[in-house]
């Protein structure tokens, strides 16, 4: 019957695609059998797959009857969060509150295995999630493995040399949601009070114009530098790209992996944004745009600011970009990579095979693990709605490969939530070349079980 077989969910390929194929590398490496699962997708497909385990990008209340129906079918959840180094030490995302939460919804009872991306949460959660210890792993994040020298070969960019401006405003410049009022629904559905959105969102907003205003102002005072404006993968980048239209020496441009842009820069620009952890763990220096920053905005997310260079005034911003001598003497390298490691474990390139390891060697759930045409046709849903039910029907019709299409065309930003299988091959090609693996890969559509038609999910096999 061959090894495991393991979906893993893939919510934003541009940001989490080569983390999940370095996973499905490392499980195809122990004799497992891999899938790819497009998020939106994954109660359509995982039922069935029937695979013996469903990694999920993350546990919350929102996607609480997803979990409940994956282990009613016979599967095994595994939790290999693709957010969560960045927390508040006091704020409801905290790592003690976190896990409070957890517990207090019910969820410890849907999660087979939680991996965690450093100690400091798998602390808090073994204190207080109602997760036995044994079922909670520090790993790392895969996708943090490109960072480590084993990998590098994967970090090709076209430019180099550049001031690389990490934007951080989707909650208010959303590109998947309708409008900032649903990002504040979204944050309060997640547990954030009302008062407390409010004042963050209110925050953003006032910050956002004199943001764009500081990088506008630091372009044109530098007409012989060149500025990379990388929007967030949330966001929408058509407001940068108006904003910065008149500068020539700026471009807006999401494309590609961040790790592989921060690579190639010279510095990086950032204001309260997550890759401040990438940019220190590639050896570049993180610039903090501080004399902007906010209470609030700071204390949602600390990290950042703390693995920073902080830039005082706008005057201080245009010195430390000019002067590459200055922001080495102002960053303490070390103690940036010391602050980090509690929050994302260490950097060696094996977090991918930590997790694989697990998964692989646990026991077959296989037997146990069935296909449900009825679950599928409700999305995975105990009531779905009729919109959700409709999509059920297509796909079973269809083929959810063929009704994901349709739905991109109508609404475009849900192309980027896709990962085409001669991608998904081609990073496995690129991960096999750093290690010298002649393995070759073959990546095809899976199948529905009754109609061979041919599912979003990607199923990746040695050929």
């Amino acid at each position: 019957m061959g090894g495991s077989r393991i979906a893993i969910l893939l919510d934003n390929p541009k940001r989490d695609g080569r983390g999940v194929a370095l996973l499905a590398y490392e499980l195809q490496k122990r004799g497992a059998c891999a899938y790819v699962v497009p998020m939106y997708q994954q109660g359509i497909d995982l039922p069935l797959i029937a695979p013996d385990w469903v990694v999920v990008n993350y546990a919350r209340l929102n996607n609480k009857p997803l979990l409940e129906a994956y282990r009613a079918l016979g599967a095994r959840v595994a939790v290999m969060d693709t957010e969560g180094g960045i927390l508040s030490e006091s704020g409801l995302d905290s790592p003690d509150n976190w896990a409070r939460t957890f517990k207090d919804s019910g969820l410890s009872s849907c999660v087979d295995h939680y991996f965690f991306w450093g100690e400091r949460v798998r602390d808090a959660f073994a204190q207080h999630s109602g997760i036995p210890l044994d079922q909670l792993t520090v790993t790392g994040c895969p996708r943090y493995d490109l960072c480590a020298p084993k990998w590098r070969g994967m970090m090709d960019y076209k430019r180099e040399g550049y001031v690389l401006v990490n934007t951080n405003f989707s909650a208010i410049n959303p590109a998947f949601t309708d409008s900032d009022a649903s990002e504040m629904a979204i944050f309060e559905q997640l547990g954030w009070g009302a008062d407390y959105v409010q004042a963050l969102f209110g925050e953003l907003r006032a910050v956002f114009p004199r943001y764009l205003d500081a990088v506008a102002e630091l372009a044109a005072s530098q007409p012989g530098r060149c500025f990379l404006v990388r929007p967030h993968p949330f966001e929408d980048a058509t407001l940068y790209e108006k904003r910065f239209k008149g500068l020539d020496n700026v471009m807006v441009d999401g494309e590609g992996d961040v790790l592989n842009v921060i690579a190639h820069a010279d510095c990086v620009l950032h204001l309260n944004c997550g890759s401040a952890v990438e940019t220190v763990l590639l050896g570049k220096i993180p610039i903090s745009m501080e004399f902007l920053n906010t209470g609030t905005m700071r204390r949602h997310a600390s990290l950042p600011s703390q693995l920073s260079c902080l830039a005082t005034s706008m005057e201080d911003l245009s010195l430390l970009v000019r002067d590459a001598a200055l922001r080495t003497a102002r960053f303490d390298a070390d103690s940036a990579r010391a602050r980090i490691e509690p929050w994302f474990h260490s950097i060696d390139g094996c977090a991918s095979a930590r997790v694989a390891e697990i998964l692989a060697a646990a026991k077959s759930t296989r037997a146990q693990s069935k296909r449900s045409l009825t679950i599928s046709l409700r999305g995975g849903w105990p009531q779905p709605s009729l919109g959700q039910l409709m999509q059920g029907l297509a796909s079973q019709i269809f083929g959810s490969l063929g009704v994901a299409r349709l739905r991109s065309l109508a609404r475009p930003g849900r192309r980027d939530k896709s990962l085409a299988s001669n991608q998904l091959l081609g990073m496995l090609q690129g991960l096999a070349a750093c290690e010298g693996n002649p393995m070759k890969f073959r990546v095809r559509h899976a199948c529905h079980p009754h109609t061979g038609l041919p599912l979003a999910s990607l199923h990746l096999e040695c050929a």
